[in-house]
């Protein structure tokens, strides 16, 4: 792969990554306003209906806050969501980091 080309796409996962941080600091400090300017769910929206992934956004925002009772009620699947969220952010974290040094 060109260096050029290399860079760039290092770039945009350096800003990716640099987005999904700046959202998870906001759930965590700006709770109310994050909840507000999250999109409904597009299922409820046609369907009138709940989906599996109703309320994940609220159960995400209480277990940043260590409310697992909270997180819970909202959708119980948070048990298997947040721990692969985290997994995924970290293995990109970790990818994205390590090709930036190697630019560097």
């Amino acid at each position: 792969m060109p260096l050029a080309s290399r860079s760039r796409s290092s770039r945009l996962d350096l800003l990716i990554l640099a987005a999904i941080s700046l959202a998870g600091v906001a759930a965590v400090v700006f709770p109310a306003r994050f909840l507000v300017l999250a999109p409904p769910c597009l299922v409820t929206l046609a369907t009138g209906q709940s989906c599996w992934g109703c309320g994940m956004t609220h159960a995400l925002v209480a277990a940043a806050h260590l409310d697992l009772a909270g997180a819970w009620r909202a959708n119980p699947l948070v048990a298997v969501v947040l721990p692969l969220l985290v997994v995924v952010y970290l293995r990109f974290a970790i990818r994205t980091l390590r090709g930036w040094r190697a630019l560097g």
